[in-house]
């Protein structure tokens, strides 16, 4: 089955699946990894949309977690990664999409508990899949280790995918005010910060006072610090 989905040869997926009763949804390597992640891997969209259509399930996943006891006496559990995961780091959002359109699941979390959201953005910044996922219904607000996305994107100056997120959902909390006032940004090209200030004052988010990791930073880039001298943009 992996191989006949790594070449793409949908009728072989087809026979496997239907007449010789192959369940990919059931098929893990010795570390997890699902069948249905190998056409991914591989970069065989053909061969991943010939298992979802003879039934494989976009959200299989191995089912037994790992536990893990931390000394303050709380208990992680995590499951391997699905297939979810894997096309949401993926280059090409056709994986996602796929996945999407047969019933994937894009509140899904890594084997750390991490949004898919998360996952796109840090393998390379998969603005596409991104997207996609929140287009899809994913929970833009979802947290990943108490920072949501509009929080990540925002405290790397990724001003105008911040601005896109905020006008799909994304709740401004204080670390992403803070950003949108205080961050350095790119002086030569300031129009999305421009724009997220404004949504921000449009719907009454007041500047708050620069917190000190923006003093230090504007500081150490040779930006103004004094806030009387930092106008809105």
């Amino acid at each position: 089955m992996a191989v006949a989905a790594e070449r793409g040869d949908t009728r072989e997926v087809r026979r496997l699946m239907k007449e010789e009763g192959v369940d990919p949804d059931t098929v893990f390597s010795p570390e997890g990894l699902p069948l249905l992640a190998w056409p991914i891997l591989t970069g065989n969209p053909a061969g991943l949309k010939a298992m979802l259509e003879n039934g494989a399930d976009p959200n299989a996943r191995f089912q037994t977690p790992t536990i893990v006891r931390y000394k303050d006496g709380s208990v992680g559990t995590y499951y391997k990664n699905n297939a979810m995961v894997w096309a949401a780091k993926a280059d090409d959002p056709i994986y996602l999409r796929l996945l999407l359109d047969h019933g994937g699941d894009p509140d899904t979390r890594n084997s750390n508990d991490e949004t898919l959201l998360k996952q796109a953005r840090l393998m390379g910044n998969q603005w596409e899949n991104v997207k996609l996922l929140v287009e899809r219904g994913a929970d833009v607000n979802a947290k990943s280790q108490g920072m949501s996305l509009v929080d990540m994107y925002a405290g790397l100056g990724g001003f105008m995918q911040a601005h896109w997120l905020l006008e799909h959902g994304a709740r401004p909390e204080q670390y992403t005010i803070e950003s949108i006032f205080w961050h350095p940004g790119d002086p030569k090209n300031p129009e999305w910060q421009r724009r997220c200030q404004q949504w921000l004052l449009q719907r009454s988010y007041q500047r708050p006072s620069m917190p000190d990791s923006y003093r230090r930073m504007r500081e150490a880039f040779g930006f103004p610090t004094d806030e009387k001298d930092i106008p809105l943009l």
